[in-house]
């Protein structure tokens, strides 16, 4: 095994043993002494034909195609500068490792992958680097996610270590000892700062722009910054009908706490009809077909209407609240219909809802007290047990894959 550099909350250490180290070669001067320097002949460095490496300490690395084909439990996957991160949204829960192959010092792909890794797909799991990474890197490396090193045989464990605390102040993926709490805290206020500004910019350059609110903690959040800033932006519901009181609760909360006037959507009542009708109040239960037809006239026809007249919307949605969700982007184009949509608290966690809630005392929906998280229509909705998914409070009767209501569903492209 090589040398290892591996970081967590208690700070560096090592791992593995050193590999011996090749006797220095002694340098040549240019043109082996003879002639101009300018005629030296500089020798091209080919990137290696194949992986920098094939083992870690666990077992064999598979490629990334080797994974997704046939993923096994703890494995470690090894990723190539021109691989697509994004195809392993789905298949990254069970891997023990991921490393990340360095070909070329400049070759900047690795820190892409780590970034997409990182905030893109919500991987927590081991981030290692490898292959053409040299120790005055690690610093850079460790701000991108990067928490464990393989250190290449003509490289110290002193000379990384000392690499580390070259600078005084990490960054958010790196879990350097000592700075959490004003990493954190940075990174939060760096947060709020980009939620403002990127409303304001809605704000200045869409037509008619309106927040689409649940009335959950994240469009709570966004109504907040809306009504500080004082912005143009309109604020609406969709009252399906089947909403608990505490939700409905908020909409006067509001007006009293804000000042904002919440336009509330709410469904055709002969559509309603003609649903109960044939099957049921309640027949979202008999299958998916059935939920979805319910979700289209309560939820997705109602905001059809909404958003008539208008060129941008805006949403709550993160990425950590779903599978389907992992890839969200901050700004997209709804292609069915022709607007702009923005997820501006697409890269926020809980905690960051949760932290801006507290900061600017926000008012919230009183499920969330007694153990909801994902708050929906009342017979769809249900409290989750501490740690359990959120997801599996909506329409838990359902595989997690098909949880979504449609309002969401259309085809998009990153603006």
């Amino acid at each position: 095994m090589s040398l290892i550099l591996e970081l967590d909350a208690t700070g560096p250490r090592i791992a593995g043993e050193q590999a011996e180290r090749p006797a220095p070669t002694p340098a040549k001067p240019a043109n082996a002494g003879h002639g101009d320097v300018r005629k030296k002949i500089v020798p091209v460095v080919k990137p290696p034909a194949g992986p920098s490496a094939t083992a870690w300490e666990g077992g064999v690395y598979l490629s990334m195609q080797q994974w997704r084909d046939g993923a096994e439990q703890g494995g470690a996957i090894l990723l190539q500068p021109a691989d697509d991160v994004r195809a392993l949204a789905d298949r990254l829960d069970s891997a023990a490792l991921i490393a990340v192959d360095f070909h070329r010092i400049g070759d900047g792909r690795g820190y892409s992958h780590a970034f997409m890794l990182r905030e893109r797909l919500n991987y927590r799991g081991r981030l290692r680097a490898l292959g053409a990474v040299t120790a005055d890197q690690l610093f850079a490396l460790a701000r991108v996610g990067f928490d464990s090193f393989a250190l290449r045989a003509d490289q110290s464990a002193e000379t990384a270590l000392a690499a580390l605390n070259t600078f005084s102040v990490p960054y958010q993926g790196a879990p350097v000892a000592g700075a959490n709490a004003a990493r954190e805290e940075a990174n939060f206020n760096a947060r709020i700062r980009l939620l403002e500004r990127a409303l304001t910019a809605i704000a200045a350059d869409a037509t008619r722009p309106a927040l689409a609110s649940s009335l959950s903690a994240e469009d709570m959040v966004i109504t907040d910054a809306i009504a500080r800033l004082k912005l143009p932006i309109d604020v609406f519901t969709l009252d399906t009908g089947r909403l608990h009181a505490e939700t409905l609760a908020l909409i006067p909360e509001i007006k009293s706490r804000y000042g904002l006037d919440i336009d509330v959507h709410r469904p055709d009542e002969n559509a309603v009809s003609a649903y109960i009708s044939a099957h049921g109040a309640d027949g979202f239960y008999e299958g998916l077909a059935q939920r979805k037809l319910c979700c289209t006239i309560r939820k997705v026809a109602p905001l059809n209407r909404a958003l008539e007249g208008r060129s941008a919307w805006i949403t709550g949605q993160r990425r950590d609240q779903a599978a389907t969700r992992g890839a969200l982007e901050e700004a997209e184009r709804d292609e069915v219909r022709g607007m702009g949509k923005f997820n501006p608290l697409a890269a926020w966690s809980w905690g960051d809802v949760l932290a801006y809630a507290a900061r600017f005392d926000v008012p919230m929906n009183a499920l969330y007290a007694r153990g909801y998280v994902s708050i929906g229509c009342e017979p769809c909705t249900k409290a989750v047990r501490p740690g359990e998914d959120p997801r599996n409070g909506r329409w838990w009767w359902e595989n997690k894959d098909s949880k979504e209501c449609g309002l969401h569903t259309n085809a998009t492209v990153t603006r």
